[in-house]
C-alpha cells in the first residue's frame, strides 16, 4: 500500500510521468540530451508567441502517414530516441517538444493552465505548415492526452492513434486542481515552481519502472528544462474531460501499457468503453515509461499497429 507521501507524489506524477534524481548526477549525465538522438533533421517552427522544437527521421512515404511522437509531461522529444529508428524503417517520424518542454520556448511567463485543446490546435497548425494532411499520432502521458484531444477535435487529420501510459480522466474542477497541484505538490516543486529532487525508488514502487537509474536521472534533467511549464500543462490535463474526447475519436486507437505498471492501468476500462475502435496491448518487462524502459518491444507493438490495415 502506498504511503501518504507516495500517494501525493503519485497524484502529481500520473500525468508528469517522472521522478527526479540528484541534481549533479542528472546534469553531468544528461546535460545535452535534447540534442541526442538519431535524427536527420532538427529544427524550430515559429508559432504565435513562441516556437516548436522538432526532429525528423526517415524518408517520407506516400503510402504511410508520418508518425508524430509526443512525449510525457516534464519530458522531451529525446525520450523517443531509442524507439524512433525502429519506427522509421518505412515511414517518416517527427518528434515534437510540447510547449515549454525541451527546446520549445514561449515569450513571457507560462500561463496558469496550458490546455490540451490549445496545444492540439497548435500542432495542427504545424501539420498545415508542413503540408501533412493526415498523421499517425503516438503519445505517452501528456502526449497521449494531447493526442486524444487532437483526434477528437480534428478527426480527419488522424489516421491512427496510440495512447501510451496516459491519465485518461474526467474533468476536475478548478478547486480540485488547486488542491492537488497547487497545494498538494510542495514536496515536488519549490516556491518558485521549479522541480525538486525526489526519491528515484518511487519510479519502481509507483510506476513499476525497471531501469530506474537512467530514467530517473534523465527525468530530472527534462523536468528541470520544462520548469514552470510542468504544472500548467498538468492542470490542462486535469481540467479536460478526456473520456468525452475519446468518445469522439474516430481513428483506430491503441491503448498501450507497461506489463509491470500498477498505475496507469486504472484508466484502461473507461478508455476502452469510450473508444469506438480500440485494442489494448502490454509491453513486457516494462513499467509505465515503456518507450524508455523497453524501447525495442515497444517499437514492435507500435509497428504492428501502424502497419495493419
Amino acid at each position: 500500500m502506498l504511503s501518504r507521501r507516495e500517494l501525493t507524489a503519485s497524484l502529481g506524477m500520473i500525468a508528469a510521468g517522472g521522478v527526479l534524481a540528484p541534481r549533479a548526477q542528472a546534469q553531468k549525465a544528461f546535460a545535452e540530451v535534447p540534442a541526442i538522438g538519431p535524427w536527420t533533421e532538427i529544427g524550430d517552427l515559429q508559432r504565435p508567441g513562441g516556437k516548436l522544437h522538432y526532429a525528423r527521421l526517415g524518408a517520407a512515404n506516400s503510402n504511410k502517414p508520418p508518425a508524430i511522437l509526443l512525449h510525457k509531461l516534464g519530458g522531451w522529444m529525446a525520450d523517443w530516441r531509442h524507439v524512433a529508428p525502429l519506427l522509421a524503417a518505412n515511414r517518416q517520424v517527427i518528434a515534437i517538444d510540447l510547449p515549454g518542454h525541451g527546446g520549445s520556448r514561449w515569450v513571457g511567463s507560462a500561463p496558469y493552465i496550458q490546455t490540451l485543446g490549445e496545444t492540439a490546435a497548435m500542432l495542427v497548425g504545424a501539420f498545415d505548415e508542413w503540408g501533412l494532411t493526415q498523421v499517425d499520432l503516438l503519445g505517452t502521458s501528456l502526449g497521449g492526452c494531447v493526442g486524444a484531444s487532437l483526434a477528437a477535435m480534428f478527426p480527419n487529420r488522424v489516421h491512427k492513434l496510440a495512447i501510451i501510459s496516459s491519465a485518461l480522466t474526467r474533468a476536475r474542477s478548478l478547486a480540485t486542481i488547486a488542491e492537488l497541484v497547487d497545494k498538494g505538490q510542495t514536496n515536488m516543486f519549490d516556491s518558485r515552481g521549479d522541480p525538486l529532487p525526489t526519491d528515484a525508488k518511487l519510479l519502481s514502487s509507483i510506476f513499476g519502472v525497471v531501469n530506474i537509474e537512467p530514467i530517473s536521472a534523465e527525468g530530472y534533467s527534462s523536468r528541470k528544462q520544462a520548469g514552470h511549464w510542468i504544472q500548467p500543462s498538468e492542470r490542462g490535463v486535469a481540467i479536460t474531460d478526456i473520456i468525452a474526447n475519446l468518445e469522439r475519436v474516430q481513428a483506430e486507437t491503441l491503448l498501450l501499457y507497461g506489463a509491470l505498471d500498477p498505475n496507469y492501468i486504472r484508466f484502461r476500462v473507461a478508455a476502452e468503453t469510450a473508444l469506438r475502435h480500440s485494442r489494448t496491448a502490454y509491453v513486457p518487462r516494462a513499467g509505465a515509461f515503456v518507450i524508455q524502459d523497453n524501447p525495442s518491444a515497444t517499437a514492435v507493438i507500435l509497428n504492428e499497429f501502424l502497419d495493419q490495415g
